[in-house]
């Protein structure tokens, strides 16, 4: 065989393989969807960059100093309708804290109860986490002031505390010279550190009304 024929044959098998990729590269492709030109030379061009989607608004609850408080939701931060005129506040004034935590109070045992469901959700600086308060009806004037600190997980103070036996735990006029009568009506309330400067979280509880013994 000549070697002009024999180029002739190899020239013949090279442009045979080009049609046979060609022809499964251009398959590949028509898999894949629409195909233009530049593909088909082998010109890839980058996808365009996507527009990310809007971020969903957060619905966490956060407090001030204390961060989030663990998905707290606001119970009821209604006022008992017995407290029928405005409150003068001896310490700090609370009444705007988000209503966070519930609270059912009760005297007996010579042990104030106070049982409140953050006991053990907001943080405590000093070991210290809360403030319990009186809210008491004096000469006409509604008042409320805190009584003593709670310790992170304590619920519950001695009657001591608010009936003189163990001295004035308010030492704010006029309720350092109150103390509570049997049968008279008192609002207990318990909130995040609000006696002196330091703070955990702005919440407080409902104020739940007790009958003292």
């Amino acid at each position: 065989m000549t070697r002009w024929a024999v180029g002739f044959r190899a020239g013949l098998g090279m442009l045979a393989a080009v049609a046979l990729w060609t022809g499964c590269e251009t398959e590949k492709l028509a898999n894949e969807g629409t195909v233009t030109l530049a593909q088909l030379q082998g010109i890839y061009e980058a996808p365009p960059e996507e527009t990310p989607a809007a971020e969903e608004p957060s619905t966490g609850t956060s407090g001030e100093s204390g961060g989030t408080t663990g998905g707290s939701e606001p119970t009821d931060a209604g006022w008992p309708a017995e407290i029928d005129g405005p409150i003068h506040w001896l310490h700090t004034d609370v009444s705007g804290w988000a209503v966070t935590a519930s609270l059912k109070a009760s005297v007996s045992g010579g042990t104030i109860h106070m049982p409140y469901n953050k006991a053990k959700v907001w943080h405590s600086v000093g070991g210290l986490n809360a403030n319990p308060w009186v809210i008491v009806k004096m000469n006409g004037q509604w008042y409320a002031a805190t009584f003593e600190w709670f310790r992170y997980g304590q619920t519950s103070k001695p009657v001591g505390v608010l009936n003189g036996s163990m001295g004035d735990h308010i030492k704010v006029s006029p309720l350092n010279r109150w103390r509570p009568r049997s049968g008279e009506r008192i609002g207990f309330m318990v909130s995040g550190l609000a006696r002196a400067q330091s703070r955990n979280v702005k919440e407080r509880s409902n104020v739940s009304m007790v009958t003292w013994p």
